[in-house]
């Protein structure tokens, strides 16, 4: 009988590392691969397409709380949300209610970008799975996903 490891009622993975009958290096080595395939393969520049995604799916953010999702330094990050911002892929301003925090916001020239990217993305990564196996990664990389977010929640990480 297949076990399967859903989370459990606290989120977390009961009995998962004990249980793995896999090498789980050879299954992280294989997403590394991926994901370096993913962000490089198609042209995409990791920074801006990460950026713009980001913000296509939650709409405005203040750019500390965006930097600190993607890990990059402040430094770093303050000249790519100038770069993007010159392009007209986005906009910064400052946050009416409290004044210090900074706004980031897609200009509509910003989604189609994302959009474009993404499609471009899909098209070349994913074209060796139909619908019903993208469908099924999908669900998959949602569940490492929640479980991540479910992990950091228990132990008090934004």
């Amino acid at each position: 009988m297949e076990k399967k490891h859903d989370l459990g009622p606290g989120g977390e993975f009961p009995d998962a590392v004990q249980d793995l009958d896999y090498d789980e290096s050879a299954l992280y080595a294989l997403f590394f691969r991926c994901s370096h395939i993913l962000c490089r393969r198609v042209g995409i520049r990791v920074s801006r397409q990460r950026v713009l995604s980001l913000l296509a799916q939650r709409g405005e953010m203040p750019q500390r709380e965006l930097r600190e999702a993607l890990g990059v330094q402040a430094g770093s990050f303050s000249e790519l949300a100038a770069r993007l911002e010159e392009r007209g892929f986005l906009t910064r301003e400052q946050d009416p209610a409290d004044r210090r925090r900074i706004l980031l916001r897609l200009t509509e020239a910003g989604r189609e970008r994302a959009a474009k990217d993404a499609r471009a993305r899909d098209a070349e990564l994913f074209c060796a799975l139909n619908q019903e196996e993208q469908a099924e990664l999908r669900a998959l990389l949602q569940k490492i996903a929640d479980g991540h977010e479910a992990w950091k929640k228990r132990r008090g990480i934004r």
